[in-house]
């Protein structure tokens, strides 16, 4: 069943047309791979999903209504989550009240923010400054942060930047448990190809703000359009 589906979007920018006629559905339980050069649209396109942008045309349905007219908010409680590349943290809160923010319209208790802690493998740093952690634990936090909104989707923007292969599995290993364990819908958002492979069985790939090709990791690599995008 699909939880998501983007129908023809266009986004412009001042000189530049960012996404041209998107278009793609993901089925709820499912893990998709977003791919494409630097500058392809593919971050472009998932802050238009979560509302940051406005788009031009076209229609973001999730789980059956249109949201193109709700609030950035009203996404997140509805089950919309986004990590970001470069993460944020509030100068004198620790790990525990980092998670604890995305619990307070939900008012979750200690005991679901511990538990989240230890789904990511936090639990034992909880009471840590985040500007202090490792790249892979600060990466860590930032799904922590998004699974404290209770999503249902979860939109991971370049989770394996900065890892080495080693951490990249560790993180392979934390996202499956929890795609599998939570049915949490999952639209990853990478460079490191080699990491987007052991994880999804459908990837779409996006250049110049078009989507080019889309089916399994080996059907892709063998794209003409795909070869061209990534090579040249």
């Amino acid at each position: 069943m699909v939880i998501l589906e983007v129908r023809n979007i266009d986004k412009r920018f001042p000189g530049v047309m960012a996404l041209k006629d998107v278009s793609l559905a993901i089925e709820r339980g499912e893990i998709r791979g977003l791919i494409g050069p630097n500058g392809s649209g593919k971050t472009t396109l998932i802050r238009t999903i979560m509302g940051f942008y406005r788009q031009d045309r076209g229609e973001i349905v999730y789980e059956g209504d249109n949201i193109v007219d709700e609030e950035i908010w009203n996404r997140v409680n509805k089950g919309l989550s986004l990590t970001y590349q470069n993460p944020l943290y509030v100068a004198g809160l620790s790990i525990f009240r980092h998670i604890e923010l995305g619990t307070i319209a939900k008012r979750l208790p200690t005991q679901k923010i511990m538990e989240i802690a230890r789904e990511v493998g936090l639990e034992d740093k909880i009471d840590d400054d985040p500007s202090e952690l490792p790249v892979l634990s600060a990466k860590r936090l930032e799904i922590a942060k998004a699974l404290a909104t209770s999503p249902k989707i979860l939109m991971l923007d370049e989770i394996f930047a900065g890892l080495s292969f080693e951490e990249g599995e560790q993180m392979i290993d934390m996202l499956k448990t929890l795609n599998k364990e939570k049915n949490l819908t999952i639209l990853l958002i990478d460079h490191n190809l080699r990491m987007v492979k052991k994880m999804v069985k459908r990837t779409t790939v996006i250049d110049m703000g078009e989507i080019i090709a889309e089916g399994s990791f080996e059907e892709i690599i063998e794209d003409e359009k795909v070869r061209k995008a990534y090579i040249g």
